[in-house]
């Protein structure tokens, strides 16, 4: 099915695979924005989904990948197949090492880039585990949160913003 007016997509701790991506790439011509929040999935290297957006959605952006497996290799394949990225989030993807010229490429081209190990202070979701544990952003289990949402923003935020 074809989606050619779909500018802004948003996927929340749901199972997605590579040909999912591709099919939405497909589907999606004018897609900008990019939002794919997945389970505390650090410890799982994959560049699957790094490989087919960078393959299928070169007019992107903003993306933002929270807690995704992808590795230098699918961060590289990310900033050439999507030359007009503007923000690129990347908080909680650990299999990423930033350094020399892929650090340097990124801060440089990317105007709002945030690091793997940035906080996730203004975040307003929790991030599971792949056990279906809370964990905060340095994947220590929480007991504070609350599930259900506020008149603004959807999802699950910490009972004191409540």
């Amino acid at each position: 099915m074809k989606l050619p007016l779909l500018e802004e997509l948003e996927l929340l701790y749901c199972s997605i695979e590579e040909e999912h991506f591709k099919t939405i790439g497909q589907a999606c011509p004018n897609l900008k924005t990019l939002k794919l929040v997945g389970f505390w999935s650090h410890l799982n290297e994959s560049d699957n989904d790094a490989l087919a957006i960078a393959d299928t959605m070169p007019g992107l952006l903003h993306l933002q990948l929270i807690s995704n497996g992808l590795t230098n290799i699918g961060l590289n394949a990310i900033l050439d197949g999507c030359p007009h990225l503007e923000c690129l989030d990347l908080r909680q993807c650990f299999n990423i090492n930033l350094f020399g010229d892929l650090e340097r490429q990124c801060l440089e081209r990317i105007k709002d880039f945030r690091c793997p190990n940035d906080v996730l202070d203004d975040y307003n979701y929790v991030i599971f585990s792949d056990n279906g544990s809370i964990e905060d952003e340095k994947g220590e289990e929480e007991e504070n949160y609350s599930y259900g949402s506020d008149d603004t923003e959807y999802g699950y935020r910490r009972s004191a913003d409540f």
